[in-house]
């Protein structure tokens, strides 16, 4: 009678161990099992813009045909550079572009501590290029010395050697004037200065040399040279990203060529098609 209930117990004891040792087992292919949630996909830096929603350019506003206020500060801001890269953003889903107005002595440092996304009219450079992402091209112009009619003096570069000319020693026009030996001044508006003589000669690109033929009659201005080197505008990113913001620029830029938008832009600010 004793051996029987022994032998019971020690039946039941064994079928206890088993069922644990299921029990325990089906737990641990339960914590085994990969999870049927999909890993979390990594923003892209076009993905974070579209969250913030907009585009920040840092413009001066007072840089005609590309951008400036018509008939005083308390208009908008217009210009082909307003023009055009407010229809190339518009083309890319969720992004906004925004136009925010700064000196330009402070705009690199702004682009660096994050103030802007970008500056517009940028000439693209080897030196910049190390230390910014730049987008393809928008415009392709060549740097221009202009002076006024009656300046005799002043027929190249060369001549600029002890001039007086408009600009920053932080612009491709500065650096250029300042190679030639010219001095520079940084202070004012530039066609005022040439006007009243303040300055001897300014420095900008073809194209606004163009417009101002157009729109300045009365200042009776010539070219009296222009650089052989090509100025690539394009805008410049903060190195860090991924490409994704570049590349949707690049692709609204293309449709915009593509549809004839970029001609009648050109047409209208320019008087001619500048893309070439």
């Amino acid at each position: 009678m004793f051996k029987i209930k022994s032998l019971s117990m020690i039946t039941v004891l064994t079928l206890a161990l088993i069922v644990s040792g299921c029990s325990n087992n089906k737990g641990s292919e339960s914590e085994a099992a990969p999870s049927t949630n999909p890993p979390a996909t990594k923003q892209t830096s076009l993905d974070k813009l579209k969250e913030k929603g907009e585009f920040v350019i840092a413009t001066t506003g007072t840089y005609p045909p590309y951008a400036f206020h018509e008939e005083g500060n308390d208009r908008p801001l217009t210009g082909f550079d307003i023009e055009l890269l407010t229809e190339v953003w518009n083309r890319v889903e969720g992004v906004k572009p925004v136009f925010k107005e700064a000196e330009w002595d402070g705009m690199l440092a702004g682009l660096d501590a994050g103030r802007f996304d970008s500056i517009h009219q940028i000439g693209v450079t080897d030196e910049r290029k190390e230390k910014y992402d730049f987008t393809d091209p928008y415009l392709i112009s060549y740097p221009t010395l202009i002076v006024l009619d009656e300046t005799k003096d002043i027929n190249s570069f060369e001549d600029l050697k002890g001039k007086k000319v408009y600009g920053s020693n932080t612009s491709i026009y500065g650096k250029l004037a300042e190679s030639y030996g010219a001095e520079l001044v940084p202070e004012g508006e530039s066609l005022e200065l040439l006007k009243n003589k303040r300055v001897d000669a300014i420095i900008f690109n073809n194209l606004y040399f163009l417009e101002l033929k157009k729109s300045r009659p009365d200042l009776k201005l010539r070219a009296a040279a222009e650089a052989d080197t090509q100025e690539i505008v394009a805008l410049p990113l903060v190195k860090g990203g991924d490409g994704t913001v570049t590349a949707a620029f690049n692709e609204a830029l293309k449709s915009v060529k593509e549809d004839g938008t970029y001609e009648k832009l050109s047409v209208k600010w320019f008087g001619e098609n500048v893309l070439k």
